[in-house]
């Protein structure tokens, strides 16, 4: 999340270290992320069973299915078990927009981790 967060934290102007690109690869729109991410889903915490029988809204990561082939332990969170940008973004494929890792049609991707 470190690595998204130094260019999607708002702050930093594209084309600010010189054309990496030239120019055209770049997604055209607004970011919509502005600075205050506060209403924006958190990131870099620890996401296990523990965590979600406390939190009774939450599947138990070790023993869901992800829907992308394994659990969310195993498919969605990293060494640590902390969940990422990465658990459900793919910054390298747009086939689910924008960016998931897979679809997110009736909140697919939300109620992979979300019981509600």
């Amino acid at each position: 999340s470190k690595l998204c967060l130094s260019c999607h934290d708002g702050t930093v102007a594209l084309e600010n270290f010189g054309s990496v690109t030239n120019g055209s690869n770049y997604i055209t729109g607004d970011a919509k992320l502005g600075t205050d991410l506060s209403d924006d889903h958190p990131v870099s915490f620890v996401y296990n069973a523990s965590l979600a029988t406390s939190d009774g809204e939450l599947n138990d990561p070790t023993t869901t299915n992800s829907g992308l082939g394994s659990t969310i332990d195993a498919d969605m969170l990293d060494s640590n078990s902390k969940l990422q940008c990465a658990s459900c973004h793919d910054p390298h494929d747009n086939t689910n927009s924008p960016f998931l890792v897979k679809s997110n049609s009736a909140s697919a991707l939300c109620l992979t981790c979300h019981d509600k």
